[in-house]
């Protein structure tokens, strides 16, 4: 594996999470990625960490911790994780995954929870070669699709 820096993201990183966020299928303008991250930084039971390299930004995974009502207490959501095309393979995804793991112990959290599009083989691929197993179906409601009462 290359040498690689797994460190918080900060607002001089918007330029590449756009980058990555487009890699992902989520284009986003500049201004709302850095509003994005600073919010990201002011949620205490959130964090966005990037993976650098000497390439530069490679890779990103953003977390959030979520109370819980069952024996859990708590669980750490991923929401993003997107490591660049011409990167994957390489222990990237590996090492971002495990800088989430480390997220959630530190938050006391017995396990990461994640969802992803259905389309997205490779991710399933690699969810599972890095321990995931299926446990849930997801469910996205839009709202400003839907009415509800």
């Amino acid at each position: 594996m290359m040498e690689l820096t797994i460190r918080d993201a900060s607002p001089a990183d918007a330029g590449r999470v756009v980058a990555l966020l487009a890699d992902m299928g989520y284009p986003q303008s500049p201004a709302a990625t850095v509003a994005h991250l600073a919010r990201f930084a002011q949620d205490p039971a959130s964090r966005v960490q990037v993976a650098d390299t000497a390439d530069g930004l490679v890779g990103l995974v953003a977390t959030h911790i979520v109370p819980r009502l069952d024996n859990d207490g708590v669980s750490c959501r991923i929401t993003d994780i997107v490591v660049s095309a011409s990167h994957r393979r390489q222990g990237i995804g590996s090492a971002l995954m495990a800088a989430a793991a480390d997220e959630a112990r530190r938050a006391g959290a017995p396990r990461l929870d994640l969802s992803s599009g259905e389309w997205r083989a490779d991710a399933y691929a690699f969810y599972t070669r890095v321990g995931f197993t299926t446990r849930s179906r997801g469910f996205t409601m839009r709202l400003e699709d839907t009415t509800l009462r």
